[in-house]
């Protein structure tokens, strides 16, 4: 690779030369001249285009860049070049013209010296290189035949032109092309010795000319101008066609037949046993007709024990009742239910009386407690008194003796005698006065006892007849579940209609909950189309739309279509298990879930509900299959055979 001997001085042609380097590309850098100056960009492009090369200037932004071929030089604001070498992130690795080895520059610093143009120069690809190489032999080939045959054809014409260039080259040719010559000449002059009038020659004396001039001579043949001109006239008419034609774009949805009520299930609501089936397959029903029964013996036990339930705990509120609102008499107050049994009214009445009695009999053993108490009260007050009453006189007594003692009168003994009963009296006071609150006390304590257990016994008479209240409603509930579930026993019809796909036909077989025993098909309902859309076409599809109906049973293009409009679509896509041939027909990508699709329900209205068959007319039977076909749009037939190419260009080349 040659060097000129002003590159340490230019930047353009160093950061070139560096590129080369790179790529491994042999470049004569002599082909720059001097006197040109300073190699620019597109300097850089001829340079690089005259050694085979692809290049090209663009200016793009730093994401461009990151996608970019890179090595590429970069152009800076100041004239100057950069070579890149990657570009990361927010990073990129370059060689300054002058530097001895890489540096790394943030995306600030680049985009502050960048001038946003870049030199990409890449090699060819081989496919490149052998279409050019094609085309040159394809252009030289017939370019060498036709000097050829020139050459032969003036030698042929002029034979003494022809035997000077033979004199001439006889180095590289021999005699044999002179005698040639003058064996043409004479052929020609036997051949054709008058001047000729008519520029175009006959077939005969084309026959008699030699291969080369009867070729040349030959006038082409005019199949091959009109086969041409008949391709070029497809070609543009098929080119107009496509640009001005169109073809609909149709959603095409599956469905079938039913009626506008909709087919009714008949299910058991729990495991039973059958005793009877009261219909069979094609039969007409009328509502609350009896389809099936189911045996009730376990469903009438239940029902029979709640409502002996039932009866004893309506007899358990009213004793209850009595209880708390009887006054005096609880017994004379006790109300039972009309329908109840006398033998438990009997009970509960004997329960009511001894609970009255028990409770009586506790009140009334507080009582004599209290009576007690209440008389020793009444006796150590009467001790109280008397002991008040004599302390009078005993004190005169004291009084007494102290004086006559004190005058030396009477004896001491007699004095201190009677001053120690009048100081036992009053301790006696005391003591009674202490007893006497004491009674009191005991009095006050038994009271309380007394409303306490009155109280506790109301509070449980008031507990038990919440209990049995809440006991009573929840019996008369359950015995409500348990006559809707003996009623449930017998399998009627909801609406008058026709019964197909009976499941059961043996007494005594047992079905299991939520099983489908038969269908009920609505009589006089109008019939209508369940069509599921694809996820694909619910964009495109709203109601109101018509649409043109093919029902599988009949072959539509001997026996027409149907018609209608959707009447409703569903709010959300109902999952369901994608076909295996569904899935190897669909080329296209989907975020559907595996081995699933997502459809919409729509309703489809119909225009009439018979086909017509030439001979007869056949009506339509809820059930049938159908293709429902939807036109959403149109598009022009020259978009339709771009489009895989538009969705193949997006989506090559391309990395995650």
């Amino acid at each position: 690779m040659k060097t000129k001997p002003h590159a340490a001085n230019d930047p353009g042609l160093l950061v070139l030369g560096m590129l080369f380097r790179l790529r491994n590309i042999p470049a004569d850098f002599d082909m720059l001249a001097p006197s040109a100056g300073a190699v620019d960009v597109p300097a850089m492009l001829r340079f690089a285009r005259a050694h085979g090369l692809k290049a090209r200037a663009a200016n793009m932004g730093w994401k461009q860049l990151q996608g970019a071929p890179l090595p590429a030089i970069a152009a800076l604001t100041d004239g100057s070049f950069l070579l890149v070498g990657r570009v990361a992130d927010d990073r990129a690795i370059v060689v300054a013209p002058t530097a001895t080895r890489p540096a790394m520059m943030t995306r600030d610093e680049f985009e502050a010296a960048w001038s946003g143009q870049i030199v990409l120069i890449t090699p060819r690809s081989a496919a490149d290189a052998r279409l050019r190489r094609w085309a040159s032999a394809a252009i030289a080939a017939p370019a060498r035949l036709v000097q050829t045959l020139a050459g032969r054809i003036r030698r042929l014409a002029n034979p003494m032109a022809a035997r000077e260039a033979a004199q001439r080259g006889a180095t590289a040719a021999s005699g044999v092309i002179i005698d040639f010559a003058e064996r043409a000449r004479k052929l020609q002059n036997a051949v054709a010795p008058k001047p000729r009038t008519s520029s175009r020659r006959t077939a005969e004396e084309l026959a008699f000319l030699p291969a080369a001039l009867e070729i040349v001579e030959t006038p082409p043949s005019p199949i091959g101008r009109g086969i041409i001109f008949s391709l070029i006239a497809i070609i543009v008419a098929a080119l107009a066609w496509s640009s001005l034609g169109t073809v609909d774009i149709v959603a095409v949805a599956q469905g079938k037949i039913i009626p506008s009520g909709r087919t009714k299930t008949i299910q058991p609501f729990e495991t039973g046993i059958v005793r009877a089936i009261h219909v069979s397959d094609g039969q007409r029903v009328k509502a609350g007709d009896v389809l099936i029964e189911l045996d009730p013996t376990m469903n009438a036990a239940e029902l029979g024990r709640l409502r002996a339930d039932l009866l004893a705990a309506r007899l358990e509120v009213a004793r209850l009742h009595a209880a708390l609102n009887g006054g005096d008499d609880p017994v004379a107050a006790f109300a039972p239910p009309a329908d109840a049994p006398a033998d438990l009214v009997q009970m509960q009445r004997r329960f009511l009386l001894s609970q009255i009695t028990e409770q009586k009999a506790k009140i009334a053993a507080i009582d004599r407690q209290v009576a007690q108490r209440e008389a020793e009260r009444a006796t150590i007050r009467a001790s109280i008194d008397k002991l008040k009453a004599t302390m009078t006189p005993l004190q005169q007594r004291v009084e007494i003796r102290e004086h006559l003692f004190q005058k030396e009168l009477g004896s001491k003994i007699v004095y201190l005698s009677e001053m120690q009963e009048l100081i036992g009296q009053r301790q006696e006071i005391l003591v009674q006065e202490s007893r006497y609150s004491e009674a009191e006390a005991a009095i006050a304590s038994l009271v309380e006892t007394r409303n306490r257990a009155v109280a506790e016994y109301e509070r449980g008479l008031f507990d038990e007849f919440a209990r049995a209240e809440q006991r009573v409603a929840g019996l008369a509930q359950d015995i409500i579940k348990a006559e809707q579930r003996t009623s449930l026993q017998k399998l009627t019809a909801p609406v008058d209609g026709k019964v197909q796909q009976l499941a059961v036909h043996t007494i005594g077989g047992v079905v299991t909950p939520a099983q489908t025993l038969m269908l009920i098909v609505p009589a006089e309902s109008r019939l209508e189309i369940e069509a599921m859309i694809s996820n694909r076409d619910i964009g495109f599809v709203e109601v109101g739309q018509e649409v043109a109906i093919k029902v599988d049973a009949f072959n539509f293009t001997r026996y027409g279509l149907l018609h209608g409009r959707i009447l409703s679509i569903s709010q959300d896509s109902i999952t369901r298990d994608r076909g295996h041939d569904r899935d190897a027909a669909s080329s296209e990508p989907s975020s559907e879930p595996k081995g699933q699709e997502l459809a919409y329900a729509a309703h489809i209205s119909l225009d009439r509900t018979e086909m017509d068959l030439g001979d007869k007319r056949v009506s339509l039977s809820p059930g049938m299959a159908i293709t429902a076909e939807v036109k959403t749009g149109s598009r022009r037939i020259i978009s339709y055979l771009l489009s895989p190419l538009v969705r193949y260009k997006q989506e090559s080349l391309r990395e995650r």
